[in-house]
């Protein structure tokens, strides 16, 4: 054996680690590149999830509008007395306000308190309820100047008739 023969081989070994650290390299860059673009996958699928749903919870209480209007229309046409078309009008305005509170607070099910845009309308959909107390003050305290309870309950549940009409189409999407 000369001596060329043993840094030959030193340099064989020398080329070989060279090799296999820029092997390692390449998949490490690659790995990375892969999460980037799994978590870049992610959160476009989610904000196009996040839209879509944005769209039937507006179409939801454009519904609950559109209901209102028909029923108070027809309450307005066959009642005697003005007050339990208006009593409905209060019932269901406070129903169009409970709906979109209700959308608010599905759309946070599910978010991370880390994330900010996640909890977003958390706060609105917590107070839905509060609409359902308030027609009922409103109720109790306006019942004296003619305010009707059972036009204004009926009013309130309108959002149900737009929540079934909406469960009702179909999406192909």
């Amino acid at each position: 054996m000369s001596p060329t023969d043993g840094e030959a081989d030193a340099d064989d070994g020398k080329d070989w680690r060279k090799q296999a650290e820029a092997k390692q390299k390449f998949w490490d860059a690659q790995r990375a590149l892969a999460g980037t673009m799994q978590a870049q996958s992610d959160r476009s699928l989610k904000e196009e999830q996040l839209a879509k749903y944005a769209v039937r919870r507006q179409a939801l209480v454009n519904e609950t509008v559109l209901w209102s209007v028909v029923l108070f229309s027809g309450l307005w046409l066959i009642s005697d007395s003005p007050f339990a078309p208006l009593s409905y009008a209060l019932g269901a305005g406070l129903g169009a306000a409970y709906s979109y509170g209700l959308g608010r607070y599905v759309e946070s099910i599910g978010g991370s308190a880390d994330e900010q845009e996640d909890v977003a309308g958390a706060g609105v959909g917590s107070a839905r309820f509060a609409f359902l107390i308030l027609l009922f003050l409103f109720v109790g305290k306006f019942k004296s100047f003619g305010l009707q309870e059972i036009p204004s309950i009926v009013g309130f549940f309108t959002y149900q008739l737009a929540s079934l009409s909406q469960g009702l189409k179909e999406y192909n999407d």
